[in-house]
């Protein structure tokens, strides 16, 4: 008898509806279920145990003695299991984080770090939104967003990164540069995703030349920046510069480990700093969701420890 198979749950808490209401019918309304399903369930579980449960009348359903002895003891363990189930359930539920990144962004900074925060939280299921559309902060959207300049009025903004924007090349195509209009000695490259690419360019080379340089010596930064390779992406535009292929103007926080790593180097001494900023951009109440304000403040801290070295 002990290795019997116990009966369902869902035959006890048929035993239950009955015995709380009186009635087959009005049980079958309280679980959702046919008033034939809670008959059937009621027969399973007298022929378990072998005896009636209830009488049966014109006036409903009443407990025999059998059944009101088994009905507290019932009752009680079908709460405390449906409470136990429903908070372990509650508490290992998956957690959603809605997150919007540049591709540049994704790629050169946080895919090296984002490791760490699968591991630290592996419950947080984290849905990136990669691209340059603008960050939807609706119910079906994303809670956070990285994002490069201001943000719209009533969202939050905190400053992630102040970068600076200077030329790198591969360590080998530096030391062949001429020490006269160095600029003009490989291709200046540039990707599809690129905002003001001609414009930052102009920026940095008025320091090389003075604000009124005008096309020195028949060379004309703009045109050059057009005539330029272009490639898909920040990362295809960073390989061809590894490789020797051109001069590359970027971010600083986008080539740290290159050039930690000496794959590329500054090749010239003249850095600008960058006219927009990578910022954290959040709805007001976004950090009432425990997701999202563990990722907010891992995010701040990684940007913390790169300031402290």
């Amino acid at each position: 008898m002990g290795k019997r198979p116990l009966p369902p749950l869902t035959v006890l808490q048929a035993f239950c509806a009955v015995a709380d209401t009186g009635g087959f019918g009005r049980a079958a309304e309280r679980m959702g279920l046919t008033q034939t399903a809670i008959s059937h369930q009621l027969s399973q579980l007298e022929g378990w145990i072998g005896g009636r449960l209830f009488d049966r009348g014109r006036s409903g359903a009443r407990l025999t003695p059998l059944g009101a002895r088994l009905h507290p003891s019932i009752a009680e363990m079908v709460s405390q299991l449906e409470k136990a189930l429903y908070q372990a359930r509650a508490s290992v539920s998956v957690r959603t984080l809605g997150l919007s990144v540049t591709p540049e962004f994704s790629s050169q900074w946080l895919a090296s770090r984002l490791p760490g925060f699968c591991q630290r939280y592996p419950d947080i299921e984290l849905k990136m939104a990669v691209g340059y559309q603008k960050p939807d902060f609706g119910p079906s959207g994303v809670d956070l967003a990285i994002w490069l300049g201001r943000a719209e009025a009533g969202l939050v903004l905190e400053e992630l990164l102040t970068d600076e924007e200077f030329v790198v090349s591969s360590p080998g195509l530096s030391k062949r540069l001429p020490s006269r209009n160095a600029i003009r000695a490989a291709p200046l490259l540039r990707y599809a995703g690129m905002r003001h690419t001609v414009l930052d360019w102009q920026r940095w080379y008025e320091q090389v030349t003075g604000p009124d340089h005008g096309e020195v010596a028949g060379f004309d930064i703009g045109q050059a920046v057009n005539a330029g390779p272009l490639f898909e992406t920040l990362a295809d535009m960073l390989k061809a510069c590894r490789d020797g292929l051109g001069f590359a103007l970027v971010r600083s926080s986008l080539v740290a480990e290159d050039i930690a790593d000496r794959k590329l180097v500054r090749c010239f001494i003249e850095v600008q700093p960058s006219a927009v900023s990578y910022n954290l951009v959040y709805p007001l109440n976004a950090l009432q969701n425990p997701s999202t304000a563990l990722f907010r403040n891992w995010l701040i801290s990684q940007v913390n420890e790169i300031n402290r070295v």
